[in-house]
């Protein structure tokens, strides 16, 4: 596996919705079209040196900024429901990419956590985002929906500070109406996917959650988890990414969720925690140390072929070849030679270039390592291995 009120859902289809001011729905579409015309700006030097101190490399900080380009607008659905006060959660502590720690938490200051890096995120690189509560969190808190970087003229920072203290005053409470939540995101995903096409661009969809949907009353069961399969399945067709960010171990709701993706016609990819994608990620390739900014790119919405595979199975070389590629960066690796052809000369190559990076933390290890470990990956990979992606027996 490892981030928005309710309506009756006993149809998957809804008029469009008013205005709703409470929820800060007033300027909703027309910061929506303003996104989707933005005319993305290279990042600045500033920008670049601030996610490398995230411990990007600065190849994964050039494909961010490619990402960019492609995804006009972020839409996070956050569960603030009253499970996620479960003490299950683990919060990510963090000084530098060598010094982490996760500790115990409810799954809500979980989700606290990574919301709001990625409500900085948005902001450091001005991509727009959107966030989404589940329930109403109280005049008191402030607005169930709220955004960065939507508005071109807003008040970036301002934004960010707004969205951390509503999500730091907010308190779990209430059902997982995740349906009704996707209905009204299709209804006005469709109404910009003309738009959408005709600019190459698309939009991503993070649903954080912990639990399987219910009404608005705190009923589920078969029949409202098929009403959410059928709300996902009309996303079918339109230029989305969805991303489910799961903040829970329960098996069931992990096993509904991971099993969504041979249901749907529908690109997607499922998260854990960082510690346990972390793990299985590392289980299908153990030569990579997955770090945490490989993960904050994920729940960002970082659409990569190589990426969605690290979980799934062992990379093929020509795999491993792209996903350097992504890691050092392109210029780096225009020149390094085919490890299909030539592997020995590959792995020097990559060693050459970790010898540029810093050290990031590792899960496993719970210490500092290069991004690749080289001897595992040629024992894995190199000449006189026989991994499932390199032998064939006649």
């Amino acid at each position: 596996m490892n981030q928005v009120p309710s309506a009756p859902l006993a149809t998957a289809t809804m008029l469009p919705l008013q205005p709703d001011y409470r929820r800060g729905d007033s300027v909703r579409t027309s910061n929506a079209e303003s996104a989707i015309h933005r005319k993305n700006s290279r990042f600045t030097e500033q920008q670049l040196q601030q996610l490398m101190k995230q411990g990007l490399t600065k190849g994964l900080s050039m494909a961010m900024e490619d990402m960019k380009e492609v995804f006009a607008l972020r839409i996070w659905i956050v569960d603030n429901s009253g499970s996620m006060q479960k003490p299950d959660g683990h919060r990510i502590i963090s000084s530098n990419q060598n010094t982490i720690k996760t500790i115990p938490c409810s799954r809500w200051d979980e989700i606290v956590e990574c919301v709001e890096y990625h409500a900085k995120l948005a902001g450091l690189v001005e991509a727009p985002t959107r966030f989404r509560l589940l329930n109403n969190p109280g005049a008191n808190v402030g607005p169930q929906q709220f955004s960065i970087g939507e508005d071109e003229y807003g008040n970036i920072p301002e934004q960010v500070r707004r969205a951390t203290s509503i999500m730091r005053k907010a308190r779990p409470g209430g059902c997982t109406p995740l349906t009704s939540h996707i209905l009204e995101i299709h209804n006005e995903i469709s109404q910009m996917a003309p738009e959408l096409r005709r600019l190459g661009k698309k939009v991503v969809i993070v649903i954080a959650t912990d639990g399987l949907p219910t009404d608005e009353f705190g009923y589920g069961g078969a029949n409202h988890n098929q009403e959410f399969v059928d709300a996902l399945r009309m996303l079918e067709g339109l230029p989305v990414w969805v991303v489910v960010r799961l903040c829970t171990d329960d098996e069931a709701v992990v096993n509904f969720y991971n099993e969504l993706d041979g249901q749907l016609e529908l690109s997607m990819e499922v998260l854990d925690d960082f510690c346990g994608e972390a793990e299985e990620v590392m289980d299908e390739n153990p030569w990579l140390n997955y770090g945490l900014p490989l993960h904050r790119l994920r729940e960002f919405g970082f659409h990569d072929r190589v990426f969605d595979m690290l979980d799934e199975r062992p990379l093929m070389k020509s795999e491993i070849r792209d996903f350097c590629y992504l890691l050092f960066g392109r210029e780096n690796i225009d020149g390094m030679s085919d490890p299909s052809i030539d592997w020995d000369s590959f792995i020097q190559d990559v060693g050459r270039l970790l010898g540029m990076e810093t050290y990031q933390y590792n899960p496993r290890t719970k210490r500092g390592a290069p991004w690749i470990n080289i001897s595992k990956m040629n024992r894995i990979h190199g000449r006189g291995s026989c991994a499932p992606t390199n032998c064939m027996i006649m």
